[in-house]
């Protein structure tokens, strides 16, 4: 028989109007890799919050490490050794990384704690994971992929026996994705099990031993990395072959004359001397490595982020917005990086978020007219594919790609003529990318402008009329998307020229 550290067999979870799990048969080998993949919505979070205790399963069994798991209690799973690293880090920044490590778990001596063993233990981990940090770090200090490795030390003090990794590289650079690989390859070593779940799928064949691949709350397959290619495993994940050219075909498109956005010398503390112009129905590119100021240069235009220097010019006349709300009502929007927090009114239904920002549009005689407003929301969720139950339902209920189509049915209806978008497909599976990038390309077909920040240079070459890149807050180079090389592009983003 196999050493399984994990099974859960059976198990069923319901919630109103939706079967989220289906008889989900789940099972991990102690001390491997294990990935867990599927579209938005296939059931893979639900299933962890299931393992985690968060939610109570309506049937089924989990054995872990040999025992049943009779109560569904987040405190009795973590002492049982299951530790969940969530999207979402649950650190405090303003408190050292020793401090977060043993949150709620100080050793205590003679009454206190005994703050020699916090930092004396903290500094074990860090050497153990093989890190350069120190234990008196502020965590506000570090960089995104340290953060999450200090996350992982926290699962490490609690003693993990089997440690969840929800999207950990999302918002990681590649080398901190490196450092990340490396310290899984070290928890592996100490016999420690991962279940890891990630969208980039690239990452799975790096990292994973296994596969289980889950789809409408049901597993369809594992299978060990070994025995499957990429292209399988994206069909067997959204049910159909995802096709990888351009949506528009190189000389398809001729860029209007137009120019419905110019940029000169824009500056503040993060950007320097930013010089571009934007043409009516572009779709324009912003790439660059973490930090390049991609970002910061959709919030000033925005006008979310302080404006230091240079100019704006937007359809002829010069502009410098000093609120979003400026932004909008001169028709700029952005859908942001994080969605859940800049983005969204998660405790709101779907209807709300999606006409918040175009109220006036709805209103007789001061009367907002609600049976108008609610058409208008279901047109929307039908020409989006967005998948909800009714336009009622919370939209902290929806997978993260359903929520990225509820921000753009937001801007659609607004109708916008500039739209702002950071990174489009952040934490999205491949069946949803594909479908929010032809919703890209029918709002530029219909003459609307365009600019998508993104640390996927795939995607921009896939979507973009041209691409701008950015190194240390400065514009170093503007390609044109025509038989375009992506080392080209990739060597600008290093090197700066």
């Amino acid at each position: 028989m196999e050493d399984n550290i994990l099974e859960m067999t059976g198990i069923c979870k319901t919630f109103p109007g939706v079967k989220a799990l289906d008889r989900v048969d789940f099972r991990v080998k102690r001390g491997e890799v294990h990935c867990l993949i599927g579209a938005n919505g296939a059931g893979k979070s639900t299933l962890m919050k299931v393992l985690s205790g968060a939610y109570s399963q309506d049937s089924g069994e989990i054995t872990f490490d040999g025992a049943v798991m009779r109560t569904s209690n987040p405190l009795d799973r973590k002492r049982a050794g299951i530790a969940i690293i969530y999207q979402e880090l649950s650190l405090l920044p303003e408190l050292s990384v020793a401090e977060n490590v043993f949150i709620n778990n100080f050793p205590r001596k003679n009454g206190r704690i005994d703050w020699k063993t916090v930092y004396s233990e903290t500094e074990k981990l860090v050497k153990e994971l093989n890190l350069n940090i120190g234990a008196k770090d502020k965590v506000s200090s570090l960089g995104i992929g340290e953060r999450q490795l200090v996350e992982l030390m926290k699962a490490l003090r609690c003693n993990a026996k089997l440690i969840v990794m929800d999207e950990p590289s999302a918002t990681l650079s590649k080398d901190e994705f490196n450092t990340l690989v490396d310290a899984i390859r070290n928890l592996k070593q100490k016999g420690i099990t991962i279940i890891y779940i990630s969208h980039r799928l690239e990452e799975l064949f790096i990292v994973g031993d296994s596969i289980t691949i889950m789809r409408d709350g049901r597993v369809t397959g594992t299978l060990q990395t070994s025995e499957i290619n990429m292209d399988q495993l994206v069909e067997q994940m959204i049910g159909y072959r995802v096709k990888t050219e351009k949506i528009f075909q190189d000389g398809e498109r001729k860029l209007s004359d137009e120019v419905i956005l110019k940029v000169d010398g824009m500056s503040n503390s993060k950007i320097h001397d930013v010089s571009f112009e934007l043409h009516k129905g572009e779709i324009l590119g912003f790439y660059g490595l973490v930090g390049s100021g991609r970002t910061e240069t959709l919030r000033t235009i925005y006008g979310a982020s302080k404006f230091g220097g240079g100019s704006i010019r937007y359809k002829g006349k010069d502009v410098r917005f000093k609120s979003p709300a400026e932004s909008i009502a001169n028709g700029i929007g952005l859908l942001p990086k994080n969605r859940k927090i800049h983005g969204l009114v998660l405790g709101l239904p779907v209807w709300e978020n999606m006409s918040m920002v175009s109220l006036y549009q709805f209103l007789s005689h001061g009367v907002l007219q609600y049976k108008k407003m609610f058409d208008q929301c279901n047109r929307y969720r039908d020409e989006l594919k967005v998948k909800t139950p009714t336009v009622k339902t919370l939209v902290q209920n929806l997978s993260g790609g359903n929520q990225q189509k509820v921000i753009l049915a937001k801007w659609i209806m607004r109708d916008c003529d500039v739209l702002l978008i950071d990174e489009p497909t952040q934490g999205i599976d491949v069946g949803a990318k594909d479908e929010i990038y032809k919703i890209v390309g029918q709002i530029s077909e219909r003459g609307k402008s365009i600019i998508i920040a993104s640390s996927e240079l795939e995607e921009l070459m896939r979507i973009c009329d041209r691409i701008l890149v950015m190194y240390e807050g400065r514009v170093v180079k503007i390609y044109n998307n025509q038989n375009l090389n992506s080392d080209d592009v990739l060597q600008s983003s290093v090197s700066g020229r």
